[in-house]
């Protein structure tokens, strides 16, 4: 990844994989991919939310990409 697509923003959903009576998830926009990721790096902290991270160029990225960018 760019280091200038970490400047640019981001939109974070958190799905739960709690019962279906959960709300449905909701994307946040942040102002830089930075943001989003140190978002998604509380929610990988309860196993029941799955953070997935759309950029501006349309990459998806996975829980598993987090975790593994974030280490």
């Amino acid at each position: 990844m760019e280091t200038e697509a970490l400047e640019r923003p981001a939109d974070l959903t958190i799905w739960r994989t709690a019962p279906a009576s959960a709300p449905a998830a909701q994307p946040e926009r942040y102002g830089t991919l930075r943001e989003a990721i140190a978002a998604a790096a509380g929610a990988l902290t309860d196993p029941a939310k799955q953070p997935w991270i759309i950029t501006e160029e349309g990459e998806i990225l996975s829980p598993n990409w987090i975790r593994t960018y974030l280490n």
